[in-house]
């Protein structure tokens, strides 16, 4: 069960990350220097999952992002649950490629 309780936490979090990259990526599409506003919830994903600090490889790291920039084209106005499969599908990825 504490398996399944972290699993839910972990998905929580990436779908977080994605909807913090999708706002920070939007303001700097419009031209609002908004780096310095993204959480970094990446890395806490990551050691979740059962990368240790910079176990990970670029590949990882960069295909992690490309996959959540996926999230620019999700419309959440009315409703973020729109991000939960695309969440999902990144929570395998990690999974699928950790080193643990």
């Amino acid at each position: 069960m504490e398996q399944k309780i972290t699993e839910k936490l972990i998905i929580s979090l990436i779908k977080d990350d994605l909807i913090n990259s999708k706002l920070v990526n939007g303001l700097i599409d419009i031209g609002i220097n908004a780096d310095c506003y993204f959480l970094h919830l990446d890395s806490t994903i990551f050691k979740l999952v059962g990368y240790a600090d910079n176990d990970y490889s670029e590949e990882i790291y960069e295909k992690y992002r490309d996959l959540t920039m996926q999230a620019k084209q999700i419309d959440i106005s009315n409703n973020n649950a729109h991000l939960d499969p695309l969440a999902l599908e990144l929570y395998q990825f990690l999974v699928h490629n950790s080193p643990a």
